[in-house]
């Protein structure tokens, strides 16, 4: 899906795959990014959720201008 269509239509809980695929941040860049505590995710045991209302406002706040 790409960003232009509805936000109602796109499920808010990503995950690794998901992220990699629409917002192109790599697995491994994911990882690093987690470890450093740079990008908002949860996790519950071993799986990793994105919020796409937090990983959207996350880049928006860090958007170089």
């Amino acid at each position: 899906m790409t960003t232009n269509q509805s936000q109602s239509h796109l499920k808010r809980w990503l995950t690794i795959e998901d992220v990699e695929r629409e917002y192109g941040f790599s697995n491994n860049t994911q990882k690093r990014m987690r470890r450093l505590k740079q990008i908002p995710f949860s996790k519950i045991g071993k799986k990793v959720r994105y919020d796409r209302l937090e990983l959207d406002k996350w880049l928006e706040d860090n958007r170089a201008v």
